[in-house]
């Protein structure tokens, strides 16, 4: 009973408190949200059936993983180009312009017979969506107040998930019902690929709706300095330092100085603190999380419906989780915050590599796609603190690029594991992976800081 009770409270407490963030979204950061969430629909759609569809057409997994990092390497290539687009052209033309070209790419994709255009339309559906990956950040720093700042993060990241569960369950069960009414396999896959990129078309809509230059907010309280690491929205300078609270002096600390704030250069250390984690985590990524599905299918056995309603269940816990993440930073600010829910999913892959019990399996996955999803939101505000607003959108470029690389490398390099050796070994070096990078986070944002007021 009293679990029951603390649950319903919870979760009223989090409506009521996204109730409120909600209110003082800008107009424009409620239509990029309707953007993200139309996207989201059509990728997750697009993500489930795609290596599935390889497969179905006789694709090996080590072929498979080659074609997966096409969109990584695509990804990779564009990060820096795209940081220079999202500084000098405007978003209403730039946001539409994309969410078209990634429509056409997936498009392209679903289509094509010739290896040679599939791999050109996959690396060009990760060089576009680069655009979306790359503005995000810094489109909600400014278009957004230090007050419900954490809250656009944290919901944009759990929307990603949200739509993950439409997207997957509809991708799945479109497609074996397709099968059931009698459409051929290739073509139920392809006629799935194709829904998922009439989604990603249709955020065409609201992105031309945005228009920054017009934007006029009334703020209850003046936008943080960017660069500042606060949890109030008091300025890290120097006179100000000793008023603010202990969460702001141990975020504030990890940019170096307090003059960091103001300066318009990232030093070297800096950079290195912001990127080495995040490319050690796109290495473990890129090694299992592309293959998970055909991980249920190829152990387990598992029908794509059945996969799809796997992979829609960890995206509703993920949404869970992600809407959570800014109570849990206020809680123990949020550097702990990373290292926390980062470190508790290690242990959940390495039962993922040795399991053989598919409830076993399927509840490690859940709590597996909570903890480490539950980080990024927190991350990426974090990072994005930590720097002056002139290279907020160059260090978003530069920790994707860190993170797509990587993540293209591990993925082509995995499907030939997982092709000789099973998955065990590729869950096994993504558990090392994620450990190094918490240990660096560790040693880079919290050893030696005091802790949170209230932790």
């Amino acid at each position: 009973m009293t679990s029951r009770y603390s649950i319903s409270g919870f979760a009223r407490s989090l409506f009521r408190e996204y109730s409120e963030a909600f209110t003082a979204f800008s107009r424009n950061a409620r239509l990029y949200l309707l953007g993200s969430f139309l996207l989201g629909i059509g990728a997750n759609q697009i993500s489930l059936l795609w290596n599935l569809y390889l497969k179905s057409i006789g694709y090996s997994p080590t072929i498979i993983g080659q074609t997966l990092s096409l969109k990584a390497l695509g990804s990779a290539v564009l990060a820096l180009p795209a940081a220079f687009f999202v500084a000098r052209i405007d978003s209403k033309r730039l946001l539409p312009s994309a969410a078209f070209l990634v429509a056409a790419a997936y498009v392209a994709q679903s289509l094509a017979l010739s290896v040679s255009v599939v791999s050109a339309a996959v690396f060009m559906s990760g060089a576009f969506s680069t655009v979306f990956q790359v503005s995000t950040g810094p489109f909600f720093m400014r278009n957004s107040g230090p007050r419900e700042r954490i809250h656009l993060f944290s919901l944009n990241a759990a929307l990603s998930m949200g739509t993950g569960l439409i997207g997957s369950l509809a991708g799945g069960f479109l497609k074996d019902g397709l099968v059931s009414a009698g459409v051929p396999e290739t073509w139920a896959y392809r006629i799935g690929l194709l829904a998922g990129a009439a989604f990603v078309l249709a955020a065409f809509i609201p992105f031309a709706k945005i228009d920054e230059r017009s934007a006029i907010r009334d703020m209850d309280t003046p936008a943080a300095p960017a660069g500042t690491a606060t949890e109030d929205a008091k300025p890290a300078s120097a006179d100000a330092g000793a008023a603010a609270s202990p969460a702001a002096r141990v975020e504030g600390a990890a940019a170096g100085t307090a003059s960091a704030a103001t300066a318009d250069r990232i030093g070297p250390a800096l950079w290195v603190k912001l990127i080495l984690p995040s490319f050690l985590v796109g290495l473990g990524a890129g090694l299992t999380v592309p293959y998970l599905n055909l991980y249920f299918k190829l152990v387990f056995n598992l029908g794509d419906g059945a996969i799809g309603a796997a992979v829609a269940a960890g995206q509703v816990a993920t949404f869970l989780g992600m809407a959570a993440s800014p109570l849990l930073a206020r809680k123990i600010g949020k550097a702990r915050s990373v290292f926390v829910t980062q470190g508790v999913s290690i242990p959940l892959i390495l039962v993922l590599a040795f399991v053989g019990s598919l409830p076993l399996a399927l509840a490690a996955y859940l709590a597996r796609q909570v903890f480490m999803n539950m980080s990024t939101p927190i991350s990426d505000n974090f990072a994005l603190e930590l720097v002056p607003q002139s290279r907020q959108g160059l260090v978003n470029a530069v920790k994707m690029l860190a993170w797509t690389g990587s993540w293209a490398i591990s993925a082509r390099i995995s499907g030939g594991l997982i092709d000789s050796r099973g998955f065990a070994p590729s869950f096994v070096l993504t558990a090392s992976c994620y450990a190094l990078s918490t240990l660096l986070f560790w040693l880079f944002f919290i050893r030696g800081k005091p802790r949170h007021a209230t932790a």
